[in-house]
């Protein structure tokens, strides 16, 4: 298993992770779109233990998590690795969480004849292991803490490099399903972290605390029109229930900016 890491302008947080993961003898690679913040690149160059294990990729400049997704997963698939674990930068993960998901892989490698991707998270790491099966299979899952199947990458043609930021996991999702591959997920993954280096702020919606973020207008209008671009794919492709899926995740991604700023505006902030 190779794990592969996008950075963009990354903090000592990142690089910490990135040493431990190619001390504890996994190859790493990386793809640098920030190439004028030398942190990685010259961790990579160093005479560090680990830094040989580290393959360093850019294109020079910022060009989103598209090609980034691309190019890693590619170089890994043609370095024969079967499979690669990506990460966010700003995921938090330990050694346990690695040796977790690989033995995972080994246990259960009859996976990858239906799925291009298991998602691993810890949402019900404290729930009872009896409670349902191993892999739940989703629709839509985000791309931090996804294991890819590379050979089956390899037959979707990897990820699409015509979106930015916005939707690159959401396109996988229907192109895994318009070749007929499913998406798992196992929410009980020891050591992983999502949210506490997100910078997300919990408020109130309805009596629940949930964790939100209020992106810039650009952003949102990015996000919007992404999700709109890819409904259309969708219904072009005949694949109408993703189509409604993504209706669905932009009206709920739209609701969120517009309560987080109300949150904001009357105090609403959770514990």
């Amino acid at each position: 298993m190779a794990v592969g890491i996008i950075t963009y302008n990354p903090g000592e947080s990142v690089l910490q992770r990135v040493r431990e993961t190619a001390s504890g003898g996994y190859k790493v690679y990386i793809f640098d779109n920030s190439p004028e913040n030398a942190l990685i690149r010259d961790y990579t160059h160093s005479t560090d233990a680990g830094a040989s294990q580290v393959t360093y990729l850019t294109c020079g400049k910022n060009v989103g998590l598209g090609y980034g997704l691309a190019a890693v997963c590619a170089h890994a698939y043609y370095d024969s690795f079967p499979t690669l674990l990506f990460f966010d930068q700003d995921t938090v993960y330990s050694s346990m969480t690695l040796d977790y998901i690989s033995g995972f892989y080994t246990e259960n490698i009859g996976l990858t004849d239906k799925y291009s991707s298991i998602v691993f998270n810890s949402k019900s790491l404290d729930a009872p292991a009896a409670e349902g099966p191993a892999v739940k299979d989703v629709r839509l899952a985000i791309n931090s803490g996804s294991l890819y199947f590379l050979a089956n990458l390899k037959k979707m043609n990897w990820h699409s490099t015509k979106y930015f930021v916005d939707c690159v996991d959401y396109e996988f999702c229907l192109s895994s399903s318009n070749h007929h591959l499913k998406i798992g997920e196992h929410s009980a993954t020891p050591g992983f972290d999502h949210c506490s280096e997100q910078g997300d702020t919990r408020y109130k919606v309805f009596g629940v605390v949930l964790p939100m973020r209020a992106y810039s207008c650009p952003r949102i209008w990015d996000s919007y029109s992404a999700s709109t671009k890819l409904i259309f794919k969708a219904i072009g492709t005949g694949n109408f229930t993703y189509a409604v899926e993504f209706s669905k995740s932009i009206h709920k991604y739209l609701f969120v900016q517009f309560y987080v700023r109300i949150a904001k505006l009357f105090h609403l902030k959770g514990c």
